[in-house]
């Protein structure tokens, strides 16, 4: 068995990390609390995006077999940290948008359609590597790209992401039990996250706009 790999967790706690440091810095001296929890989502959500597609995105079928069989993310640990984001995001627009009539109203708003479109990011990349996980566990299989090709990373992201937009597999099929529950999981933190988190946005930049 390949040993486990947890740069994936790696990332994400680097990420909250530095998301704490800079909240931490930002709070005392604007002394605009309110700011605190949307950067620590912005900041922990956008430094995982960015750091796991820039090292997930390159690799060839190969490579990334040999790391989605390192087991990049536990999926509790994923989940737990997927859902905790979700959860302070909404909080965090929440505040936002009772302070929205302030004169740091159009930062708030600006910083609040960051922090989703980061966490949104976050929450298909996380995805995309657990689709991958479950891809090359044992015999490869499970996901149909309609290609004799092995799958990399891009397409894995390519499912991930056109899952999360659409609610809906589109040029793919799926197979064993394990990824249909993690299809489901994943449409309905997505269906959460676009009709309750992206719709608070909206709502908030309109009001700071009329």
């Amino acid at each position: 068995m390949a040993k486990r790999d947890v740069r994936g967790m790696t990332r994400f706690i680097v990420g909250l990390a530095a998301g704490l440091v800079i909240a931490a810095v930002v709070w005392p001296a604007t002394g605009l609390w309110q700011l605190a929890p949307m950067l620590m989502v912005t900041v922990t959500s956008a430094v995982y995006l960015v750091w796991s597609v820039a090292m997930l995105w390159p690799m060839d079928a190969p490579t990334t077999r040999a790391h989605a069989e390192a087991a990049d993310v536990r999926d509790e640990l994923g989940d737990a940290a997927l859902i905790a984001t979700l959860a302070v995001s909404l909080s965090a627009i929440g505040v936002l948008l009772l302070a929205a009539r302030d004169r740091n109203g159009s930062w708030y708003a600006m910083l609040a359609v960051v922090a989703v479109l980061a966490a949104w990011g976050m929450l298909h990349t996380l995805f995309a590597s657990r689709y991958a996980r479950i891809y090359y566990a044992g015999e490869p299989g499970g996901i149909d790209f309609n290609t004799s090709d092995p799958p990399c990373y891009a397409d894995f992201f390519y499912f991930a992401f056109n899952l999360g937009m659409t609610y809906q597999v589109s040029d793919t099929a799926v197979g064993p039990t394990a990824i249909r529950r993690e299809v489901l999981k994943h449409c309905l933190l997505s269906y959460v996250y676009g009709t309750v988190i992206i719709a608070t946005t909206i709502n908030l930049v309109m009001n700071l706009v009329s």
